[in-house]
């Protein structure tokens, strides 16, 4: 819960993964083996190749759902909370100029336009860098083996749906990085 000018707003929190919980251990702990990272290209699992074009489609999926999420919470700004910065790949999909550029303007407590958060989630999700997005509304969390934390202020039904479409599943959880 959050305090705002002497209101109590219930902040709702998700785990949004690729990762069916069918195959968790009751520690959930994930049992299966698949791909965790973009590093992961190349590599077999369960005898089929991890394609760039197979990691495309989940990381998509993870931008459509913040890009869900925060249209149905009317967020026009974030900020970056917390920031670790990697080395910069390109994995030729990026325009490079104008990509590399951004990156190395990134900071902690930069604020982000909704406009810009596409290319500040590629850059987590594929281990570029590591960061926390904060608005009044929502936040945004990534975490390791292509985790994602979202908390907002709602989610509706119809936003979940879309989410799940694209295979992706949405567990009330508490981000461990709060």
């Amino acid at each position: 819960m959050r305090f705002w000018k002497g209101l109590v707003i219930k902040i709702y929190q998700w785990r949004i993964t690729k990762y069916n919980p069918e195959n968790r251990d009751k520690n959930d702990v994930y049992k299966k083996n698949e791909w965790t990272s973009v590093s992961d290209i190349g590599k077999k699992f369960e005898n089929n190749e991890f394609t760039f074009e197979k990691y495309l489609f989940y990381e998509n999926a993870y931008i459509g759902a913040i890009i869900n999420i925060i249209r149905e919470n009317n967020v026009e700004m974030f900020k970056i909370d917390t920031l670790e910065k990697y080395e910069y790949i390109n994995y030729n999909d990026f325009s490079e100029l104008e990509s590399k550029k951004y990156f190395k303007s990134l900071r902690k407590d930069m604020l982000i336009p909704k406009q810009k958060i596409k290319q500040v989630a590629q850059f987590a999700l594929r281990n570029i860098i590591w960061c926390r997005l904060v608005s009044e509304e929502m936040f945004i969390h990534f975490g390791y083996d292509y985790y994602m934390y979202i908390g907002s202020t709602r989610l509706s039904e119809e936003t979940l749906k879309k989410i799940k479409n694209n295979q992706l599943f949405v567990e009330e959880r508490i981000s461990p990085y709060i």
